[in-house]
């Protein structure tokens, strides 16, 4: 009796312990320019305890969340497998051949076309984000979320530390990033600087490598602070945006607002933000902010919006070439593509178009945005997470082509954690008070 008594403890205990592992997990899902081993670059810490947990999950007493966790995930291996295996009898019997044109991962051999190692080791990437998808969906609960917002944080706090320490002294205070990707093995973490009104500043990016990476990170997770009434962690992201002096966090930051104003009937606030500007725009004509102001607009909006910019031209010539390369393949290749992780552009759609075709492309957009249709019983809190959902959608198809971040797979599967909860008296009424 004792025995049995001690065995049930133990089950018990396991199960409270994924749970909690997972919570541990969230404080270390932006950290990707950091890897325990340099010499693999997927060994990040979120992946290496993902890798950890999936060991334990089969003797875990959480049975049904442990049955349909494998369940989706035997439906994921099936689809994966059905296009790899798709694409490259394709690419055999079609005599495919690769453009000099492509930007391709593996860049040392343009003959290999039938699984080209870039092909294994993506789709490995690929598995890991989907396990962690669903280590959030099925095992994750209301205190996920608090963990969620301390990683952001973490994040926020070293990406400030790097931006005060560099406009001080000038010195790159980066002392995390050992991770280096690409043919050429180049560092995972870009030191990217600009100058503003004859100041030199950081671009923020923390430890998420890049400016544009910082915002497809944090972004959709702002905007679901609104409804969550997470007011520090509101104003400390928005701030962390800003200071990525990024043209897509502005644009969407912009839009997002516009969009609030509008969904809360708080037209009065146009009414404050036209004197606002007004005042901003009369005091910036001063000379001495006039070159201030010249240069910040130059450098967010005026060379990407005329294509005057070197990332503006290589973007638009990226794009076009890829789509141009999808183009002329055969039929069946434009529904499959030539597989997963040969071509990696500079935004996602055309990445995802020349790698997986016309049913990868759907695939992946249902999947991602299926979530929009979840049962969240809070009105504003599934306004939010579905806006949330499709920026950072967008942001991805636009102008980041990185599918394997930890973070969109966190948020798609935070969604059904937001599902589950809203269902809670006591959840509902705090965000509706």
């Amino acid at each position: 009796m004792i025995h049995s008594q001690t065995l049930y403890s133990s089950v018990q205990d396991t199960g409270t312990f994924v749970r909690r592992y997972v919570n541990i997990m969230m404080l270390f899902f932006p950290l990707t320019s950091f890897v325990l081993v340099p010499s693999i670059p997927g060994t990040t810490i979120i992946a290496v305890l993902s890798g950890l947990l999936f060991l334990i999950i089969p003797l875990s007493p959480l049975k049904e969340e442990k049955r349909q966790f494998f369940l989706e995930l035997t439906y994921f291996f099936c689809i994966i497998i059905f296009l790899s295996v798709g694409s490259q009898f394709i690419n055999l019997v079609s005599n495919l051949k690769l453009g000099n044109d492509l930007i391709l991962i593996n860049k040392g051999d343009y003959t290999k076309t039938f699984y080209r190692i870039s092909h294994i080791t993506q789709s490995l990437s690929l598995i890991a984000g989907f396990i962690i998808y669903g280590y959030v969906k099925y095992f994750a609960d209301e205190t996920t979320i608090k963990y969620i917002y301390w990683g952001l944080r973490l994040l926020c706090f070293y990406a400030l530390y790097e931006f005060i320490l560099y406009a001080v002294t000038g010195i790159n205070g980066d002392f995390m990033a050992n991770r280096t990707v690409g043919y050429e093995s180049r560092s995972a973490s870009l030191f990217q600087t600009f100058s503003l009104g004859g100041i030199s500043l950081l671009r923020l990016k923390g430890y998420t490598g890049e400016p544009s990476m910082f915002v497809f990170t944090v972004f959709p997770f702002w905007v679901v602070t609104f409804a969550l009434k997470r007011r520090f962690d509101m104003y400390l992201l928005l701030c962390c945006l800003l200071l990525t002096f990024s043209t897509t966090a502005y644009f969407f930051i912009l839009l997002f607002m516009c969009y609030w104003f509008i969904y809360k009937r708080q037209f009065q606030i146009f009414f404050y933000l036209c004197i606002a500007i007004v005042a901003i725009c009369f005091v910036l004509q001063l000379s001495i902010f006039q070159k201030l102001l010249d240069s910040l607009y130059n450098f967010v909006f005026a060379g990407k919006m005329d294509g005057d910019s070197s990332s503006s031209r290589e973007r638009g010539k990226s794009f076009i070439n890829q789509i141009e390369y999808w183009a002329s393949l055969n039929g069946f290749s434009q529904m499959f593509g030539i597989g997963f992780g040969y071509v990696r552009s500079t935004d996602f759609f055309s990445t995802l178009l020349p790698n997986n075709g016309i049913i990868g492309f759907f695939v992946f957009t249902w999947f991602v945005l299926r979530n929009i249709w979840l049962k969240i019983s809070v009105p504003i809190l599934t306004t939010c997470y579905s806006v949330g959902l499709i920026i950072v959608y967008l942001i991805m198809m636009v102008s980041v082509p990185e599918f394997a971040y930890p973070s969109l797979w966190i948020f798609i599967g935070l969604g059904f954690v937001l599902e589950r909860i809203s269902q809670k008296p006591e959840f509902k009424k705090a965000l509706l008070s």
